[in-house]
């Protein structure tokens, strides 16, 4: 589900402010966490750098699969975002108990969000789904043909190929239920305005 509004109040500037303050601080504290490693005989060094391993990777191949679909339209690609990161991180885990694709609260990103049933899911998997929206996407006349039944119709393939959308930051869990859900975040947020996405 991307966003189509923006928060532009002072008040809404602050909390915007403040949540990203503490996604970097928590961000910061779970990467001190992870080089120094636990004493609990659950993780090792070996342990804690394959997961820094797997989480790049991870990174990579979301950044893969948005930017291939950016490079397909001319469009600049996007950076991984930490920060923006952190934000999707904090959110996914408050969804784990419903795995329910809602949008966040803060609506100073564009965002997308997606369900896997099951926990086999990758993230790579998951945002393929959104790029693939683009087939029912008509740029010449700025419309979608999204079968019906399609709630979001093309607004989370247009949040991946939003022209002024620099930023990207995601997070992937698993739910209590078993199933994948995959939060991504994105700034300067996307499908404002009538305007093309590119």
């Amino acid at each position: 589900m991307a966003s189509s509004s923006c928060k532009s109040s002072s008040s809404g500037h602050l909390s915007i402010l403040f949540l990203l303050l503490l996604a970097t601080a928590a961000s910061l504290c779970a990467l001190t966490v992870t080089a120094a490693g636990t004493d609990d005989g659950g993780s090792s060094a070996a342990t804690d750098s394959g997961r820094r391993a797997r989480a790049a990777a991870t990174v990579a191949e979301l950044l893969s699969v948005h930017n291939a679909a950016r490079q397909a339209v001319g469009v600049a690609p996007l950076s991984w975002s930490a920060q923006i990161a952190g934000y999707a991180k904090a959110y996914a885990r408050s969804r784990r108990g419903d795995c329910a694709p809602r949008r966040s609260p803060l609506f100073y990103f564009g965002e997308n969000l997606v369900v896997g049933r099951g926990r086999r899911w990758n993230a790579t998997a998951l945002a393929a789904a959104w790029v693939a929206e683009g087939r029912w996407y008509d740029h010449a006349t700025n419309s979608c043909a999204a079968p019906s039944g399609g709630a979001d119709g093309c607004l989370r393939y247009t949040q991946v190929v939003w022209r002024n959308t620099t930023q990207l930051g995601c997070a992937r869990v698993v739910c209590d239920s078993g199933d994948t859900l995959l939060v991504c975040d994105y700034f300067p947020p996307g499908n404002y305005g009538d305007g093309r996405p590119y």
